[in-house]
């Protein structure tokens, strides 16, 4: 493993963890992160992963059209981000992942304050801290040579 790749991977951890704590204080996911991130695609960067960008069409289709003042721009940017460091298909795999976890805390926490529907509904939890799991699951896999460079 290259020098280049190590940094990355530290770096890219320590920006995971430091999004999920800050989404989960504030709310929200601050923009110097985002191009934090990006730059560290850089550290060890193929072109091809510039097609990572497009694993953030879909949250951007949801918060536009779908499910407007449901989604942050700060979680768009994020994962677009993500996506210049693992590439498309990784990146929609931690996508994947990162909202199945959402989906499963969101059950449990309803479940355990007794939440009635109405209530559930109007539920807002950071996701974030789900996304940058998931996208570190993924890129412990690649890491550990589980998923090759092009699925």
């Amino acid at each position: 493993m290259q020098v280049n790749s190590i940094v990355q991977a530290v770096l890219f951890f320590c920006l995971m963890v430091c999004t999920a704590c800050i989404d989960i204080r504030k709310r929200e996911i601050p923009p110097y992160i985002c191009i934090s991130v990006a730059a560290v695609s850089f550290l060890d960067f193929k072109i091809i992963n510039l097609l990572g960008i497009l694993a953030a069409l879909p949250l951007f289709v949801i918060a536009a059209w779908i499910a407007p003042n449901r989604l942050g721009g700060g979680d768009i940017k994020f994962t677009a981000a993500v996506g210049l460091i693992l590439g498309l298909q990784m990146t929609n795999c931690g996508l994947i992942i990162g909202l199945t976890l959402q989906v499963l805390v969101f059950i449990a926490y309803t479940l355990i304050k007794r939440m009635k529907k109405q209530e559930a509904r109007n539920l807002s939890l950071p996701l974030a801290p789900c996304l940058a799991l998931g996208f570190l699951v993924i890129y412990l896999m690649k890491l550990g040579g589980i998923i090759y460079e092009y699925i």
